[in-house]
Order: C-alpha cells, then structure tokens, then sequence
C-alpha cells in the first residue's frame, strides 16, 4: 500500500475550532529554502532532519539547502536485486533513504519491519515503512501529523505539514501483536516540533494509524509523545528519539512503550543545554506520560558547562549536554538508557564526548546514575574531539577520503536472562590530536582516488569498540575490546569502521554487532569504498569474529544526491527468532542515491 501526499501549499491563520475540520484536509505549508553553513563548535549534532526545520535555521546550526532534494531526479529508480542475500528497500524514485531500524514479529519469523529515512517523496521528507511478509516486500509511507503553532499573539494558530518527519524507530509489542514506529516532526516556516508514535492497524505492519498534535487533539493529542507549539520561538527542538517496548509477560508494565529523545535548549539563540528526556505509553501509544528529565548529575563525570566553543566548571554536575539516547528494559523490568555527553573536559580536549548509563526505576521513574562507561583511554573519553577527525564539505566530522558526516555513537543492548549490558561505539584513537580543527578532507575530482584526501601524510583509522556491565553492577564496566578484527587491538592500519550497533540473543548469549567497513577493497585505493560486516561473539563479548554481509563496494561520495555528505547517522540490527536482521546503508554502482538493504541471516 502506498499513500500519496498534495504538493504543499501555505494554509492560512486560523482558530483552533476551524482546525479541528481541518486537521484532515492534508493542507500543507510551502517549505523555504536555507544556505548550508558549518555547525559551530560545542554543540552536540542534531539529527539530519532537523536540519531542514527553521530551528536550525534561527540558531546558526548549519541549515540544510532544501533545494537540493527538491531539484533531484524523480524518475522511477531501479533497485538491483544482487546480491540475493539482501532484500533491498524499494525507493519509489533517485532519492535516498538512509537511517534504518528493523523489528520482526515475534510469532513470524518471515514478517518484520523496516523504517528509514526516505527522502523520496520529496517535502516534506517522510519515513517509509518497508515491510515484508511472506510474500512481496510491501512500501508504506506513514501519514504524516499536521503540525499546530501557536501564532503571534498567541490565541490564533498555524496548521502545516512538517517539512521533515523521520530518525524512524520501529519495535514489535508482543502484547498487543502492533508494530510502532516513532519519528520526529519538524517544521521548516515555523518553529513548532514534536516526537510522534504511529501504531500498526493490523498484526503485520502493512497499515498504520496517523498521529494528531495536542491543539487538534486536546488535550495531549493522539500519538504525540511531547510537543513545542510556539510558530515564532525556535528556542526548544526535540530531537533524536529512540524506542523500545516491555515484553516481558511477567513484567507488571507488559506492554509499555518507552521513547527517550534529545531536547535542544536554544534560549536567545545560544546553546545552553540539551537533556535527555523519558515518556512512557501504558494504552498503547495513544497517550503518553509527561516527559522527566533522566540523564542525572556527577560532579565527577560532568566538570564543565558549555559557553560558545569555551567551556566553564560545572559546580553541579548537572549531564544535560548529551546526544544519542538509546533505551532498552532489563529483565528486572527497569529502564536503562545510554547516551553520549561531552561534559567530562568539555573544550579542552575538542569536546571528545564519553559514554554514560542511567538506571530509570519503572515504578517510580527515579534515576540512579550516570555511570561512565570504560572508554579505554589515558584521557577518559570517546576519541572524537575537533582535533581528532577531519572536517567535511559542510564543517562536519569525516573520515580521509570521504564527504559524508560522522559520529561516533552506538547504542546499548541488554541480554534479557543474564542482565548483561552492551555498549559500542566507533572512534579515531589510533590517530587521536592529528586533525588540528579545522583540518579539511580535500575537494571531490574526477577520480574516487583523489576525491576528499587529507592531508599529506595523514590518515584516520577509526575502529568498533565494546564494553559491558551487568544491571546489577552498573558502576564497573569492562575495558572495552576492539570489534573489527582487520589489525591486532593497539595497531594502525589506517582502514576505517564506524556507525556500530549492537544486540543481543539471550537464549544463547552471543552478541551481535554490524558496521561499516573498509577492510575489503583496495581498489581504487585502500581505506574508500566500504561493506558492512557483521560480528558475532559466543563468549559473553570477549572475542568476534566477522564477515562481509553486504557482498559488493559502496562508493559513499555518491550518497545523498551524488553530493557524498550524508548517509546516515547509524546502522541498526535485532535478533528475533534465530537470526539477525541487520539494516543498513548502501550505494550501489552506478547510482547517486543511497538505499537500504536488510540481511537476514546467522
């Protein structure tokens, strides 16, 4: 099934009671166009769709050009169906799709669910669902919520389309057998902006229900899980959402939906703080809890407090500069959440960030914590400050030979019979304090060869690393082991593997992580073209070993328009009924678009 969207046109000022009729009408608003500019030093990078919303606009946040994806190519794109080992999203045009997460339904191994980015229908950007049953892949683009601003004086409100919907995240819920899918909402003439949840109308994910924002739907909304209604203050931006569900039938919250998300502080366009938040659904996803801020504080692990590129002492270890959230629910029913914060030296070491944990008590919603995840290294800290990466075409962090922005953040998985946790992340310690920023990956040429190089005699060399704990010693995690097994742990070898994410089957406890890799080609040139590889560990995480599950080179200079400088921020991969489902982005040759695959394998 397939839904169509109106090209988007300006609605008019209105009373909240004529919005009610039409809040269906499918009226949309006309999307400006931005400049693309560097994203200043300090502040934690927002997801790629916010950069199409006029929040990052208004700050100074490195605003995306929107007339790069309206001019693309809208003819039909041919999806190539080789290798037979991936199922290959099916873009409805040259377009690209990226930022995949997959669930499968618990009771058919054959039925799961894929959501991605999806920039073919132009604006506003959608998330498509891709979803396959027993038979054909099925493609869905999710109905959109209209978006309600308040207007300036504050009685009379805007309704529009968002410009951009998107960072899907679909879970299964054992409970009610739905699919849910969460995804962010941000509007490109105004300021208003929310996280939605979209609930499957039936047991296979083919159809979905449509989310409604609390002024049409008073008065929490309809799916709407938190929600920024001023159209002319683009000082708040909820951002990054994740989600995950209890499945646990002994659990006394059976059934509960928790998303976690970033909220961006901007009052009087300066950054001040950006905490992760918490809501949780008890009906389903229809409403949501009001959001608490969860990330806690640590004199020891959160010393400084952001102040422009300068950083200034944090007297109250307030951890509220933080990005990347990801929550999982342990087998004591609690909620554990990971993110990434850049507060342990702040501007001193070029804002490397660290990664911490946070207990959430599913009862009373108190917070134990943070605890620091091991990071390995003398300075305490993830290696991925300014001075440790190169910058790319739009002032963001790279890797030599590409265009394309980089993080270095995974996510955090728990074995749900012994309690173990797992945390990945990717970074460049092998060439920490090398990149003096900012450092510039070179022009793109004629040749794949010469495109983007550092400069002479500098490379990165960016590889996977894995700590665990256990929920019930959160304070102590292990010294973190190198995933990708290309190069001894400590050595160079100047190939890069990044965006990690890891999982988990507690039937068996092994541990699963997918990357992308440059460890496979040398031609053109060693270090630029990429796989993706998967590696499985049976030994609780100590050892991997890996393989290629992609099958074929992407050349990442043609993602994103034939511009090379967005594929993503992350790769995703689950286990469901013996196997692995890992998503993933690709570009296949000849092509100037990404796409996303989905292995299903061992």
């Amino acid at each position: 099934m397939k839904t169509s969207f109106p090209h988007p046109r300006l609605i008019a000022i209105m009373t909240i009671s004529f919005l009610a009729t039409l809040a269906l009408s499918g009226l949309v608003v006309t999307p400006s166009s931005t400049t693309t500019n560097g994203p200043p030093r300090g502040v934690p990078q927002l997801s790629s769709i916010a950069l199409f919303s006029r929040f990052t606009k208004d700050n100074g946040l490195g605003a995306a050009d929107l007339s790069q994806l309206l001019g693309a190519d809208e003819a039909p794109d041919s999806v190539a169906a080789s290798p037979s080992s991936l199922a290959f999203l099916a873009a409805p045009n040259n377009r690209p799709q990226n930022e995949p997460s997959v669930a499968v339904k618990a009771t058919d191994a054959t039925n799961w669910v894929t959501g991605t980015n999806d920039y073919g229908i132009g604006a506003p950007i959608g998330g498509g669902v891709y979803t396959k049953t027993s038979g054909a892949l099925q493609t869905y683009l999710t109905p959109f919520p209209l978006l309600a601003a308040k207007g300036g004086s504050g009685s009379p409100v805007l309704l529009e389309a968002p410009i951009a919907t998107g960072d899907p995240v679909v879970v299964f819920s054992n409970k009610i057998s739905r699919f849910f899918y969460s995804s962010l909402g941000l509007s490109a003439t105004f300021c208003e902006n929310g996280i939605f949840v979209f609930r499957s109308l039936d047991s296979s994910g083919l159809n979905w229900r449509r989310s409604i924002v609390p002024p049409l739907f008073p008065p929490s909304g309809l799916g709407t899980v938190t929600y920024y209604d001023s159209g002319q203050n683009c000082s708040v931006l909820n951002d990054k959402e994740w989600m995950t569900v209890d499945n646990d039938p002994a659990s006394p919250y059976y059934g509960r939906v928790y998303v976690t998300w970033t909220r961006f502080n901007f009052p009087s366009h300066v950054y001040k703080s950006s905490p992760i938040m918490l809501a949780y659904s008890d009906d389903n996803g229809n409403t949501f809890s009001s959001p608490i801020e969860i990330n806690g504080a640590s004199t020891a692990f959160c010393r400084t407090l952001v102040n422009g590129a300068a950083s200034t002492p944090n007297p109250k270890g307030v951890c509220d500069e933080n990005q990347f959230s990801v929550p999982v629910v342990g087998p004591d029913h609690d909620v554990y959440v990971a993110f990434e914060n850049q507060q342990f030296n702040g501007a001193a070491d070029g804002f490397r960030d660290q990664y911490l944990v946070v207990k959430v008590d599913s009862g009373t919603f108190s917070v134990t914590g943070p605890f620091k995840v091991d990071p390995g290294t003398a300075g305490g800290t993830v290696i991925d400050g300014g001075n440790d990466y190169p910058i790319n075409q739009d002032g963001r962090q790279t890797v030599c030979g590409s265009n394309f922005r980089l993080n270095s953040a995974g996510n955090l998985a728990v074995d749900l019979l012994n309690g173990n946790l797992y945390v990945v992340w990717s970074d460049d310690r092998s060439h920490a304090d090398e990149f003096p920023f900012p450092t510039s990956v070179g022009p793109r040429t004629s040749s794949p060869a010469t495109s983007y190089v550092c400069p002479s005699g500098r490379n990165t060399d960016t590889d996977v690393f894995l700590s665990s704990s256990n929920i019930a010693s959160l304070a102590s995690w292990s010294t973190p082991l190198q995933v990708n097994q290309d190069k001894p742990p400590g050595s160079t070898n100047n190939k890069d593997q990044w965006f990690p994410w890891v999982a988990v089957d507690a039937s068996t406890h092994n541990v699963y992580v997918v990357y992308h890799d440059r460890q496979y080609d040398s031609s053109p040139i060693p270090n630029k073209f990429a796989r993706t590889s998967l590696a499985t560990s049976t030994d609780l995480g100590s050892t991997f070993t890996t393989k290629d599950i992609q099958g074929f080179a992407s050349n990442f200079d043609n993602a994103f328009f034939g511009a090379g400088n967005f594929i993503g921020d992350y790769n995703n991969v689950v286990f469901s009924s013996g196997q692995v489902y890992a998503a993933f982005t690709v570009v296949q040759s000849g092509k100037t678009d990404s796409d996303v695959a989905v292995y299903v394998g061992t």
